[in-house]
């Protein structure tokens, strides 16, 4: 007799009735399971996308955007493409931080380059006198690595002087990852997650 024929005569016997049953229940949602699963996995691609392997330009932007939005931050705009100025503007009741992002596969990035986001802080707290303007250079550094071996020390101490000098904030997208993770399994919460932002010089938690 094949496992087969044992089940076809099995399965119409009373106490095996109600387990094939619970069995095709059970089969049902877990595949409603796996689907949720997936789709959750799907909108949390953004964290992936902040840390991989040569990402930068527009996918990175879009990623920390993603990021943002998903701790609840819904008045963010990528306004990089739209005014050709910084790349996103994250308001946060009466503060306006505006953000420049960036991707590069050395160890550190150069003051000039951390220090591009200086020129927009000023313009943007003349045209929004109401608001406290601060800045936010955000790097995907050592992008050539994976996200773990990279160089732990990308800023050094005058760089991170000139941007408290100059009121804004230094992160990684290790540091952005590392903060959203907190958020997420609330041991962080996103006022102090803000408040960090705004310290200026270099990001810590």
């Amino acid at each position: 007799m094949t496992e087969n024929e044992l089940n076809k005569i099995t399965s119409k016997f009373n106490d095996v009735k109600p387990l094939i049953e619970e069995n095709r229940v059970a089969l049902k949602n877990l595949n409603k399971t796996r689907k949720r699963l997936k789709t959750k996995r799907t909108h949390y691609k953004f964290i992936k996308e902040i840390v991989e392997i040569n990402s930068a330009g527009d996918k990175l932007v879009n990623a920390c955007v993603d990021l943002f939005k998903d701790i609840g931050f819904d008045k963010i705009e990528n306004v990089d493409k739209k005014y050709g100025e910084e790349d996103i503007r994250l308001w946060v009741d009466d503060r306006l931080i505006v953000i420049e992002v960036t991707g590069i596969d050395t160890p550190n990035p150069k003051q000039d380059k951390t220090h591009q986001i200086s020129k927009h802080i000023p313009k943007r707290q003349s045209q929004y006198v109401e608001k406290k303007v601060t800045g936010l250079f955000i790097v995907n550094h050592d992008n050539d690595k994976e996200y773990k071996n990279r160089n732990k020390k990308p800023y050094d101490n005058k760089i991170t002087e000139i941007a408290k000098s100059h009121n804004y904030t230094l992160m990684t997208t290790i540091d952005l990852l590392n903060a959203y993770t907190m958020i997420k399994m609330e041991k962080l919460k996103s006022e102090e997650f803000i408040e960090k932002l705004c310290s200026t010089g270099l990001f810590k938690i």
